[in-house]
């Protein structure tokens, strides 16, 4: 729907428009004008020359008495010139005939009409000796015009079917023109006739229209450009209207928004405390109108306060020391009832270097009442909540030692299956001995000896056979530290961290776990080499990482038995040292984490597991541990059906 302004645009953008368009076509038409003037003037120009041209050469040959040329089939004897002498034999035989002023010119003209374009000149009187000489309509009337006093005439006119710009020029009689002329009664300064140049208009016609075709392309051009100009010029002008009509809408609904909240809004000038506006709540609690609230010094209402409570902490927020000032005061309404409030301040700096100061109060009578009420509460409750909590607790207590004790069977049973492959490889020794001792060692012997090295992979078995023993008694202390762990919850006792290769941690932590994933995963690491030793308690922070892998492995072995991956998935463990934090990222590619649930995967107790298998302690306990042990982080990331990337970031 179009509102009064936009329509007001639209008439002034149709007015300027037009009168545009007609600023571009008026001067289009006086360029027109002035393109055809002006090659009228140059053909003009053109014919002038010509006579000129013509009139001077006359007076050469009229002063010299006129010249000889050699008789020619296209120079005869001049028969209508009766003078002495007029022709003339040389010495050498040569024959001559004079060539008087107009004899000449008739010659000259004969010569341009032969050229292609060439002009057409002629000279002619109302009274000519020679008969070919006589006007045409045309020239009788510019004769008759100049004898009336007009010394020039022309016009445009068509001549063998073509168009012409005809001028001529008056000729009079002078005194060389009296030996021809002066038989026909003709005196010194009489109108004889005249002389014309007539000029093709082709050409110039051409270089009008190729003017004027450049001209309308430019006029057109100048015309699309302002048209466009104005269009866009109009379409910002709408467009800024609309913005100031949708701020002065959004300026109303936030006035409107601040009358209806129930805090009180404060917006003061931070050179006086003056209030500049408050919004309906802070009338309705103080019980003062407007003007007055806008003249009243804030110790008034805040009696509690000093006169200079208010600029010194104001001065903090002005001079950038602190972002917000939050702080509990009491205020006091006309009727002298006083209310507790909570206020936040904070300084909004404007354009131009200026500011204002806002204040947000929040009546929180009604929270220090139910404060009260809760403190006594907990004073009464809690010694339950302590036994409550270790109620909650002790359902997760096995799950967490079955863990340590399942990767001690483990290792275990790797021992028993490596010293199975060793105790082979001996017997396969003894045998080789015996050989050896009654000196002949056969050559199929060495060979199967060779194979039976590589089978076993002794290299692996001489570092994981150590190592799976110090696990497994690590696994042991694991037991008595979560038992440690539960006695300290009701009686705290501190423990020294100390500095722990997060990245030793995690690859004896994926190779104590590997009976977990190696059926349903492949477990690839992307350590950062340069990880710095992390201050930690080793063991619980093994634990975390334990939890996460197990719960990795499960997600992708529920995604297999679903039938939604073929293949092994894919648990990824990748560290790296960001803004004095080291981070740990556990990513598998399982079933992942539905939305609705991923804020509560973390509460104690809440697990996604079938009956026997999690008791939703595990997650609970590894966000304690990062968060409240080490003073770190732990999220994640999920989506659903791609997997899950648990985060932990641990200071340094």
């Amino acid at each position: 729907m179009n509102c009064p302004h936009q329509i007001g645009i639209r008439n002034n953008f149709f007015v300027l428009a037009l009168c545009w368009s007609c600023i571009m076509l008026l001067l289009m038409a006086l360029d027109m004008y002035d393109t055809s003037h002006g090659i009228l003037a140059m053909a003009r120009l053109e014919a002038r020359t010509a006579i000129g041209k013509d009139i001077v050469y006359r007076q050469w040959n009229a002063g010299s008495g006129g010249v000889y040329a050699t008789r020619s089939a296209t120079t005869p004897p001049n028969p209508y010139l009766d003078v002495r002498d007029r022709d003339l034999t040389t010495p050498s035989g040569r024959r001559l005939t004079l060539v008087n002023p107009a004899y000449m010119t008739r010659q000259v003209h004969e010569l341009e009409r032969r050229q292609p374009g060439g002009l057409l000149s002629h000279i002619t009187s109302l009274r000519p000796i020679r008969p070919a000489n006589a006007p045409d309509p045309w020239e009788r009337q510019a004769l008759e015009r100049f004898e009336q006093g007009e010394s020039e005439v022309c016009g445009l006119a068509e001549l063998q079917g073509r168009p012409y710009l005809r001028l001529m020029l008056p000729l009079r009689v002078e005194q060389s023109c009296l030996k021809c002329h002066g038989r026909q009664g003709y005196g010194l300064g009489d109108l004889r006739g005249g002389i014309s140049a007539s000029v093709s208009m082709d050409k110039w016609n051409v270089l009008k229209r190729q003017h004027l075709l450049r001209s309308f392309l430019l006029f057109l051009a100048a015309w699309s450009a302002g048209l466009l100009g104005l269009g866009i010029d109009f379409h910002r002008l709408s467009v800024q209207i609309k913005k100031n009509q949708a701020v002065a809408g959004e300026l109303r609904n936030i006035k409107l928004t601040l009358d209806r909240i129930n805090d009180c809004v404060f917006m003061l000038d931070p050179e006086n405390l003056r209030p500049l506006y408050v919004n309906r709540a802070v009338m309705e609690k103080s019980g003062y109108p407007m003007e007055q609230l806008l003249q009243m010094p804030l110790s008034d209402l805040f009696p509690d306060q000093g006169a200079g409570y208010f600029e010194e902490i104001l001065d903090l927020l002005v001079n950038g020391e602190r972002d917000v000032l939050q702080f509990e005061c009491r205020m006091r309404s006309r009727d002298g009832e006083v209310h507790p409030v909570d206020v936040q301040l904070q300084y909004i700096e404007l354009d131009g270097g200026t500011g204002h100061i806002v204040a947000v109060l929040r009546d929180i009578s009604r929270r220090k009442k139910v404060e009260e009420e809760r403190k006594e509460m907990e004073r009464q409750l809690l010694q339950a909540h302590k036994l409550e909590a270790v109620g909650q607790l002790a359902a997760g207590i096995a799950h967490e030692i079955n863990t340590p004790i399942q990767y001690v069977g483990s290792n275990i049973d790797f021992l028993d299956e490596s010293f199975r492959d060793v105790e082979k490889l001996m017997a396969h020794c003894l045998r080789l001995r015996e050989a050896a001792a009654q000196g002949r060692v056969p050559a199929d012997m060495l060979q199967t000896m060779t194979e039976i090295l590589e089978e076993l992979d002794w290299e692996y078995l001489a570092d994981e056979i150590p190592e799976a023993i110090a696990q497994s008694r690590e696994g042991i202390s694991r037991v008595s530290s979560i038992v440690r762990a539960m006695k300290e919850f009701s009686h705290p006792a501190g423990r020294e961290k100390q500095p722990v290769d997060l990245n030793r941690l995690i690859e004896t932590t994926i190779t104590v776990a590997r009976n977990e994933w190696k059926y349903v995963a492949r477990v690839e690491t992307d350590l950062a080499p340069a990880l710095p030793p992390v201050p930690c308690l080793a063991d619980e922070m093994g634990q975390v990482l334990l939890n996460l892998l197990v719960n990795a492995a499960h997600a992708v072995g529920e995604k297999i038995a679903a039938g939604k991956e073929a293949g092994p998935g894919r648990i990824t463990f990748t560290t790296r040292l960001a803004d004095n934090m080291v981070e740990i990222r556990i990513a598998d590619s399982g079933t992942g984490i539905a939305p609705e649930i991923r804020d509560r995967i973390f509460d104690p107790f809440f697990t996604t597991k079938e009956v026997g298998r999690g008791t939703g302690q595990g997650l609970a306990i590894s966000l304690d541990v990062v968060a409240n042990k080490h003073g770190g982080s732990l999220t994640v990331e999920s989506v659903p059906g791609e997997g899950a990337t648990f985060i932990i970031r641990l200071p340094i």
